[in-house]
Order: structure tokens, then C-alpha cells, then sequence
């Protein structure tokens, strides 16, 4: 369904411009519908692997309540699940 260059997704309805030759095309999928999981993210040499479950209040990635691989992102990125990234939080103390 396409009005005035405009285009709706197949899938979830999302209504956005497009330009003339993508405004007669049939099956379109907006950004979000066309968006993939991503299982590794590289910058430079560091290469993260996301974790793909789910979050605290935090953003900190939990599984079945508790922390998952609880520790010090040395990257920085708190949903980091690459162990080579993680400094271990000894909590016996």
C-alpha cells in the first residue's frame, strides 16, 4: 500500500517516506521489522558478544534472577558475555 511516496510495512503497518523507485515495491519491512539479533559487535580489535536475554533496573544482564557472569566489563559495555572481558568480582570476602 503506497500513498504519496509513502510506504506501509508488511508486517507491524508503520508508515514512512520513501523514495519514488521503493514506492511501487511489494513486501516493504520498515527498520525495526528488518532489524536482526546481533551475536557479535566489534570495535577495532574488541570484539563483545551481547547477551541476548534478559536485563535488570540496571541494564545488567540476569538469567533466572541473578546476575549473569557478574563482574567487570573491562570493554565497558555492560551486556558483554565475551569472558575474556570479564574481571571476576570475588564475592567470599
Amino acid at each position: 500500500m503506497v500513498e504519496d511516496n509513502k510506504a506501509v510495512c508488511d508486517r507491524c503497518g508503520h508508515v514512512w517516506q520513501v523514495n519514488l523507485v521503493k514506492a511501487n515495491r511489494k513486501g516493504l519491512l520498515c527498520a525495526s521489522c528488518r532489524a536482526k539479533t546481533a551475536t557479535l559487535v566489534q570495535y577495532g580489535d574488541l570484539k563483545c558478544i551481547p547477551w541476548q536475554g534478559d536485563f535488570d533496573e540496571n541494564d545488567q544482564p540476569i538469567l533466572d534472577g541473578e546476575y549473569y557472569l557478574p563482574g567487570i566489563r573491562l570493554c565497558n559495555h555492560r551486556d558483554c558475555t565475551n569472558v575474556r572481558h570479564i574481571l571476576s568480582i570475588d564475592t567470599n570476602q
